[in-house]
């Protein structure tokens, strides 16, 4: 079978769970902070009172994972690094490219021990790099508004302890109570940062493991799948042949895949330029299989942009779901609680709609409507 990079995003699932627990607890934690200071006269110690209490409570929990964190990282690249080998095996056996003497030794080849190291170092790396962000963002970001709403609200007579306190509490939770900003600019929840880093890593894993099982197979091309509703950066890789090992584009004449003959292949890049180029992104639906010459069959006339806008579409109200729910979980105020649950419930609405009159088939995911679990 080729390998899928959601070969491995079932691994995802551990990982993600433990922050999207973290990410709902923190946030309940700030409301309860902010719940507490309604009826305090001195607002300025109470603010400091609650940073510390963040700042500690925090840490306990990054603590805690932060203990099992390498292991269970460990855990899942290699298993998703020995499903892509895997797979690699059984399309090969499939399309009878091996004999049986040669799958049988193609199994026991020995994985390469430093490509894992180097992947389970880079995801370890990227998640523990969160942490410091998540407490200094959430600190500066508590001082920040409770210091303006206050300065706003209450102060000057405007509106109640209460009002001002869900004020507060609305603006912490629209820039994202446990959110952060990347090297690259980009906003980031928690969950969903966890969740797209831990799902790249495992599937560059399959992917290490499925190539890895063909350079020892002796294949160096490998093609391009189709993935409906393709984004813009995939869509020029649909289809095309690539070279494990490189030089880039080029049309070359290669050993038929069963027969004692050659053929003419046209290789559009290495594997390597098609990644910088945007292939395999991060969350992409492609995968990558075995070529073999005058037997594989490429895909062709694959552009789907109308199905990748309908799909993104689908993203963002799945995104507004999540945070309107997050909202009124935590609300401090019932009326705005019943606000923010209509809200949820309107976007949902919007979703079914979505869904029946998009130009491609798409399916609701009611687990990427919930918080506080993985998507």
């Amino acid at each position: 079978m080729p390998v899928d990079r959601t070969l491995g995003s079932d691994l995802a699932g551990t990982i993600v769970e433990l922050y999207a627990d973290l990410e709902q607890r923190l946030a309940a934690l700030v409301a309860r902070e902010i719940r507490a200071g309604i009826e305090v006269s001195d607002q300025v110690q109470q603010s400091l009172t609650a940073i510390t209490t963040l700042r500690r409570a925090g840490e306990r929990m990054l603590g805690a994972i932060e203990t099992d964190l390498s292991g269970t990282v460990e855990q899942a690249v290699v298993l998703a690094y020995h499903r892509g080998g895997e797979a690699a095996v059984a399309e090969l056996a499939k399309r009878g490219a091996l004999t049986p003497a040669e799958l049988a030794q193609l199994r026991q080849a020995l994985p390469q021990l430093g490509a894992i190291q180097r992947l389970v170092y880079a995801l370890t790396s990227k998640l523990l790099a969160t942490h410091v962000r998540i407490l200094r963002w959430e600190l500066d970001a508590y001082r920040e508004v409770i210091a303006k709403t206050i300065a706003t609200g209450t102060l000057v007579g405007r509106e109640t302890r209460l009002r001002t306190a869900q004020r507060a509490w609305e603006e912490l939770l629209s820039r994202g109570v446990t959110g952060f900003t990347d090297k690259a600019g980009r906003n980031w929840q928690l969950a969903s940062y966890v969740e797209m880093a831990t799902r790249t890593g495992t599937a560059q894993a399959a992917v290490q493991g499925n190539l890895d099982r063909l350079a020892d197979a002796g294949i160096d091309l490998v093609v391009v799948s189709d993935a409906p509703q393709e984004c813009k950066r995939c869509r020029p890789w649909e289809g095309k042949v690539l070279s494990r090992t490189g030089p880039g584009a080029r049309t070359v004449r290669a050993r038929h895949g069963t027969q004692d003959r050659t053929v003419t292949v046209h290789v559009a890049g290495s594997v390597l330029e098609a990644v910088e180029a945007g292939l395999m992104h991060p969350n992409c639906r492609h995968s990558l299989s075995a070529y073999l010459p005058g037997v594989t069959r490429l895909p062709t006339d694959t552009a789907d942009p109308d199905g990748d806008e309908a799909r993104q579409k689908l993203r963002a109200l799945e995104r507004k779901v999540r945070k309107d729910k997050l909202q009124a979980a935590a609300a401090l105020d019932p009326a705005a609680r019943r606000a923010f649950e209509k809200k949820v419930r309107d976007t949902q609405a919007q979703i079914r709609e979505h869904i029946k009159t998009a130009p491609t088939t798409l399916f609701r995911q009611p687990n990427r409507e919930r918080i506080g679990v993985a998507r």
